[in-house]
């Protein structure tokens, strides 16, 4: 008997073409990669291509998007889970201790969706890396406060809040660009984090208003 090509369900091919899109984009930049080197790479036509998305955009954040959001969604759940700690707070030293678990967290996250993230912070699509950034930036930025403020006696200076939430993504966006190994980017991570812990807590902390 002759050998029966499967086929593909709908899943299977959308999931192709997004592998495909991905190494597309990462080889030529968003701006030079085409449709056409896309569907070579998925072994399908334009057709089934539009079939599915409606274009390179489309594909970009069918890339991009939902592993921004999750994270994003990680990262407000860790606020929420430190301001329950931050109740029983009573002297600042006790926040200054090891923070290597969360990056770590997040970085299992990103490394398992590294090439979406990498794609992202090659900034080849223009605007998307900037208000993915400044995105995360008013994350920490609008969370941080309520946090410390749960914390007797404490609050935070707003312009040290706004600049260390950026110094503090800055940092991470540095690691991921430029450290493909995991653990090595933890080692580093880990150290940075605690690094910007005191920083936060030397630079941005306040006491609170009578």
């Amino acid at each position: 008997m002759k050998n029966m090509k499967k086929e593909l369900t709908d899943y299977e091919k959308r999931g192709l073409l997004i592998e495909a899109a991905k190494k597309e984009f990462l080889e030529k930049g968003y701006n030079k990669a085409s449709l056409r080197g896309i569907c070579a790479k998925a072994g399908m036509t334009t057709g089934a291509l539009y079939f599915f998305f409606d274009g390179k955009e489309d594909l970009y954040h069918a890339i991009v998007d939902g592993p921004v959001k999750e994270l994003q969604e990680m990262i407000l759940k860790h606020f929420m889970e430190d301001r329950e700690a931050m109740k029983d707070i009573q002297q600042i030293e006790e926040c200054l201790v090891d923070h290597k678990d969360v990056s770590d967290m997040f970085l299992d996250y990103i490394y398992e969706h590294y090439d979406s993230f990498q794609l992202l912070l090659s900034g080849s699509k223009e605007g998307e890396l900037e208000s993915s950034l400044d995105a995360f930036v008013q994350l920490a930025e609008k969370n941080s406060p309520t946090m410390i403020e749960l914390a007797p006696g404490f609050r935070l200076d707003p312009f040290m809040t706004h600049w260390m939430s950026h110094v503090t993504v800055d940092a991470f966006v540095h690691v991921i660009k430029h450290e493909k190994d995991i653990e090595k980017a933890k080692e580093r991570m880990g150290s940075i984090m605690n690094y910007l812990v005191r920083g936060w807590a030397e630079l941005a902390l306040l006491p609170a208003e009578r």
